[in-house]
């Protein structure tokens, strides 16, 4: 979808919601993941954030420790004794296998989740625990724009030389040339998601087609 807002709008609430939640993280220097659980009613009742780099002191229940992923903050917001059956936990990244198992073990009825996780690209997925059949059927420029998001936390933490960049600049380098342009760019000064992308649109559409022509080759 070439328009910007359209296709904002077309996300929907909760996946916007991941990404803004990214993008913080992303300007806060950690990797950048949101997520949020939706009730029955399609209404936001927790959310949360990758901490893992954070320091202490913060208002997350999990920060500045390997365990603070952005869907075990979420999970951490709702009380014990609240019934997830019927609610849905979405990523704007797909979950790893400690939050897969997390989202299990707190019978959250669905899983949703826009791009695979950066850091496994190339991986076989059935040695994971973490499904992809739950991955959202959405515009190919979001899955694209989260994993830009995550990738380039890790340029601005790491540098482009790190592993998963490498990796994801020889499989997936539409990924990683916008991430390292973001980034070199310094595009995530920007207080607002929105304010950042809207312009770098046009870009997405072009690498997301990309991307699609190089998987049917």
């Amino acid at each position: 979808m070439t328009n910007f807002a359209e296709a904002w709008a077309e996300l929907g609430v909760p996946l916007q919601r991941c990404l803004e939640l990214a993008y913080r993280t992303l300007r806060a220097g950690g990797l950048a993941c949101g997520s949020v659980i939706t009730d029955a009613a399609d209404v936001i009742i927790a959310e949360g954030r990758n901490r893992a780099y954070d320091p202490p002191g913060g208002d997350g229940a999990l920060q500045g420790n390997p365990l603070a992923h952005a869907e075990l903050n979420a999970l951490a917001e709702i009380p014990t004794a609240r019934d997830l059956s019927d609610c849905v936990l979405w990523s704007s990244q797909q979950p790893c296998s400690m939050c897969t198992a997390a989202a299990e073990f707190a019978q959250v009825g669905q899983v949703r989740y826009l791009g695979v996780d950066p850091a496994f690209v190339g991986t076989d997925w059935s040695q994971l625990g973490a499904p992809p059949d739950q991955a959202v059927d959405i515009a190919p420029e979001w899955p694209l724009a989260a994993n830009v998001l995550f990738v380039g936390s890790i340029v601005a933490m790491r540098g482009a030389g790190h592993e998963t960049v490498v990796r994801n600049r020889e499989l997936e380098p539409e990924t990683a040339e916008l991430a390292i342009e973001l980034v070199d760019g310094h595009a995530f000064v920007h207080d607002d998601l929105r304010t950042t992308l809207a312009p770098l649109w046009p870009r997405f559409v072009t690498a997301a087609d990309r991307r699609a022509r190089r998987g049917e080759g």
